[in-house]
């Protein structure tokens, strides 16, 4: 079987036979059409066609965490945007920072946005992650895989 042209890597973007795709208008397309296959692969859907796209674990990769008032946003690769739900920041056992989206799919942390959000964590050997993250006046256990 031929690999995919399509995947989306570590930082959340979209390939095609290895090659960042950067168009834009494209990237909307590609971004809207995604979604899990009935074999549970992921796939993009436009029309009537679709294309498998290779993904290593999860597509939803948090690119930014700005903090709003007594939150903070995840930003994701392709823009989607949608609240930090705290208590379900936890630490992999690869080192990568993870969170449960509202959808309950999984969302990876890019390199940048695990750096700009580690700059706020405080470390506390006695949570599951090792970590705190001070946020909204209450301080979130980091929870571990």
């Amino acid at each position: 079987m031929t690999p995919p042209g399509l995947s989306i890597d570590d930082e959340g973007r979209f390939l095609v036979h290895g090659e960042p795709v950067t168009h834009e208008r494209t990237l909307e397309v590609l971004w809207r059409g995604l979604s899990p296959g009935p074999d549970g692969c992921w796939q993009v859907r436009i029309g009537r066609e679709t294309a498998p796209v290779a993904v290593a674990g999860t597509p939803y990769v948090v690119v930014a965490v700005p903090e709003d008032g007594d939150g903070a946003t995840l930003v994701l690769a392709g823009g989607a945007r949608e609240p930090l739900l705290p208590e379900t920041l936890r630490v992999g056992r690869d080192g990568l920072l993870r969170a449960t989206l509202a959808s309950g799919h999984v969302a990876r942390f890019s390199r940048s946005a695990q750096v700009a959000l580690g700059m706020r964590l405080l470390e506390d050997p006695s949570t599951p992650g090792g970590f705190r993250l001070p946020l909204g006046g209450k301080d979130w256990p980091l929870g571990a895989e």
